[in-house]
């Protein structure tokens, strides 16, 4: 068994993995953004040659060079959950893995699978072939609000897996009383608004912040599809989802202060920037809880103090990662996300 990085690795974003054995398959075709060349470093002749293509969720710098990679001649069989696969319509050779599932079998190819605790449609995968095991962990969080199935007793080869943390200490009970913390001390004052992904950690935040006496509001992008989780629970658990819907459906509270959320981490639509310079000279803040994309509205506002950054646990520390490995057994891990490994 051969693994190929196409990108990922010492690097945040581009994330692209190519297991070459008895069956050769790529695992995510993510973008970065904010460098000259922003896809996945594999050559045509190997994208050809795989036979599938295995994406753990629906971000950018997960899914983003789909596009590209089947113009370099990609005709393998997608599989991912459906909430993954929607992010790539247009393509015809795709396996939507079922809900509540744990293993598929195609052809020479098992697949054990279960939810990473990310965001919706966020899987990991146990992958083995008669002569390759490895496991892709994917964006990776056991303490997130999101449901998620641990990855334990599980044998292979390689481990892929995320360590978006790096070394830093991180801890959830410390960063969410930072992030309340920093909240009230802005809304004594003005406004909060918080960029983040549409489909991610807003889930978590406002299951946060509901805890403080204020008035959350999100933008139509988010409510639109917050409305639209399943009420099956399957990713979030019901009692997170229903702070989220009291929160959505409650009236705006006369006196209390107010906390935006928009659909739009980096502030990259013209939108974004708008709702944020409205905030800026209002005397209100801005609060970015994950990473910012180099050369970004995100990034420049960050820079130049206009912006804080305080990171919300939606990916694995060093230490985390270390934990799943400890409770598995791996003979070579890969760690990726990180920039300082």
């Amino acid at each position: 068994m051969n693994l190929i990085i196409g990108g990922g690795v010492h690097e945040h974003g581009r994330n692209c993995f190519y297991i070459e054995s008895d069956v050769n398959y790529i695992v995510d075709c993510g973008i970065m953004k904010g460098v000259k060349s922003c896809y996945p470093k594999l050559t045509a002749e190997k994208i050809a040659a795989a036979d599938f293509l295995f994406l753990t969720h629906p971000h950018e710098d997960h899914i983003g060079a789909f596009s590209w990679l089947v113009g370099k001649g990609f005709k393998g069989k997608v599989i991912a959950s459906q909430e993954t696969l929607e992010s790539i319509s247009g393509y015809g050779n795709v396996y939507a893995l079922p809900k509540g599932g744990k293993r598929a079998i195609f052809g020479g190819v098992t697949v054990e699978y279960g939810r990473s605790g990310h965001c919706v449609g966020s899987l990991w995968y146990y992958i083995k072939t008669a002569k390759s095991s490895a496991l892709f962990s994917g964006d990776y969080c056991e303490t997130s609000c999101y449901n998620v199935d641990k990855i334990q007793n599980k044998r292979a080869e390689l481990a892929v897996l995320d360590c978006a943390f790096g070394y830093s200490s991180y801890n959830k009970v410390v960063q969410e009383m930072r992030i309340k913390e920093y909240a009230e001390s802005v809304l004594k004052t003005g406004q909060l608004l918080l960029p983040v992904p549409k489909n991610g950690r807003a889930v978590d935040l406002i299951y946060l912040l509901d805890k403080i006496d204020c008035n959350i509001s999100v933008d139509e992008k988010l409510r639109t599809f917050l409305n639209d989780l399943s009420e099956e629970n399957v990713w979030v658990p019901q009692k997170v989802m229903s702070v989220i819907e009291e929160c959505l459906y409650r009236n705006m509270r006369s006196g209390k202060p107010n906390v935006f959320l928009i659909a739009d981490a980096q502030l990259a639509t013209y939108e974004g920037k708008s709702v944020a310079e409205g905030i800026i000279k209002s005397g209100g803040n801005i609060l970015f809880t994950g990473h910012a994309d180099n050369g970004g509205e995100a990034y420049r506002l960050i820079s130049c103090g206009a912006g804080k950054v305080i990171p919300y646990n939606a990916h694995m520390s060093k230490q985390d990662a270390d934990r799943v490995a400890a409770n598995n057994n791996f003979d070579k891990v890969i760690y990726f996300h990180g920039e300082d490994l």
